[in-house]
């Protein structure tokens, strides 16, 4: 255990005095997350109040001594209703003109008009459309608008096969008074429930929702992870090639001692960068990452594992650009299939499978889960399963370690000529 310590207090003052452990490891990271901050923060992640001109020119239509009109309804039951006119702002215009220079001028991101006809149309399950435009420099606010017609139009079909099928069963029967029908027609045909409530269910009775800002902070700094592996374990083959690790090899120390102490090296960085990190965003931003003894179990696991994984392509490196050309490939590959460029529920359900099993993302769906309130008792499945592949990697590095001969001839004929490495045998 001395020497294990020994070894891990020798790579951490050689790192401390590694400029690039501060430029890459820290700074970047933490530029980022301040680059991330001035893009979310100020409620720009959510979706702002726009203002969507409205142009009703529908003339309804009367079914017996009740009238009915559907662009009426859109507006007084959907567009005006609670949740809505919390981020639409909804401007009645009197003309179809009117409407579309609002929309011209900037004043509207959408514009909404409904034909005269409208009703009597859609009543009588006929072709009609409802006119939308939009500004093509804001088409978040556009699909908003699309998905409530979208969603009215089909309650709309919805109605009328409620009345054919009614009016069917009250002629099937006969006998029933005039008002009576009248009333029941009435009573469908006013019904104000036209738009559809999709309320969100979290998947624990104590979640609370993420952010963008919250989601990519985390996604970064587990990205960033992978790198921090990467740029450390150059640090073995320069011990290779200084002979260095030949004077290891030469002392009692043993290679699991060795091979953790390299680890070690690597799982403090990472949890260096993740403090940083959640310094920053927590201070500049006041974003909450939740319980900080269970982030810093899911850091540790997941450096454990992760840095297992690339400790062997360490081992196994050649020279600095052996390192350097899988660094890559591995960083942009694990990231867009761990849900670091693009959200997990983004990607499609193939993926979406890939990304519950690599490493890096587990570790973001396991800090989610500690956002949003989870525990580790939600997680302890996945962080199980990092140690599993962290252990298995460590007996591979061990054994690549020990099976490689670090001898000084095996370092001097690293670079020559095959001429000149023939000679020296």
């Amino acid at each position: 255990m001395r020497k294990l310590l020994r070894l891990f207090l020798l790579d951490l003052r050689l790192l401390t005095k590694n400029k690039t452990f501060y430029l890459k490891l820290i700074l970047f990271p933490s530029i980022l997350i301040l680059i991330l901050g001035t893009v979310f923060s100020d409620s720009s992640s959510q979706i702002k109040t726009f203002n969507v001109a409205f142009y009703n020119a529908d003339k309804g239509s009367s079914e017996g001594t009740h009238f009915v009109s559907l662009g009426n309804n859109l507006r007084d039951n959907v567009f005006k209703q609670e949740d809505l006119k919390k981020i639409i702002n909804l401007k009645e215009t009197t003309s179809y003109k009117q409407g579309k220079q609002l929309l011209q001028d900037g004043k509207a991101a959408v514009f909404v008009y409904v034909p005269e006809t409208f009703t009597k149309t859609a009543m009588n399950n006929e072709k009609t459309d409802i006119v939308l435009l939009g500004d093509n420099d804001k088409p978040l606010d556009k699909d908003i608008v699309t998905v409530i017609l979208d969603r009215f139009n089909a309650s709309i079909r919805t109605m009328n096969v409620e009345q054919r099928t009614i009016l069917q069963t009250i002629s099937s029967k006969g006998g029933i008074p005039k008002d009576k029908i009248e009333k029941v027609m009435s009573q469908i045909s006013g019904n104000k429930q036209l738009s559809l409530k999709k309320p969100e269910v979290p998947t624990h009775k104590d979640a609370v929702p993420i952010d963008a800002m919250q989601y990519y902070s985390i996604a970064m700094v587990v990205m960033f992870s992978i790198m921090t592996a990467f740029v450390l374990v150059h640090s073995i083959v320069d011990e290779k090639q200084s002979h260095t690790l030949f004077r290891i090899k030469s002392t009692p120390t043993l290679n699991i001692q060795y091979v953790l102490g390299k680890l070690f090296g690597i799982i403090l960085s990472v949890v260096i960068q993740m403090i940083v990190v959640i310094m920053i965003s927590r201070l500049v931003f006041q974003m909450k990452w939740g319980n900080p003894l269970e982030l810093l179990v899911i850091t540790i696991v997941y450096a454990f594992a992760i840095g297992s994984i690339i400790l062997l392509w360490g081992f196994t490196a050649k020279d600095h650009v052996t390192v350097s050309s899988l660094a890559s490939p591995v960083l942009y590959i694990f990231s867009f299939l761990g849900g670091s460029f693009i959200t997990k529920s983004g990607l499609p359900d193939s993926l979406r499978v890939i990304q519950e099993i690599i490493p890096n993302g587990k570790a973001i769906n396991s800090y989610l889960k500690v956002c949003q309130g989870v525990g580790l008792d939600g997680m302890y499945i996945d962080l199980l399963e990092l140690i599993g592949i962290g252990l298995i990697f460590i007996i591979f590095n061990i054994m690549v370690y020990s099976g490689k001969r670090w001898n000084k001839s095996a370092i001097y004929s690293h670079g020559k000529k095959p001429a000149e490495t023939d000679v020296s045998k």
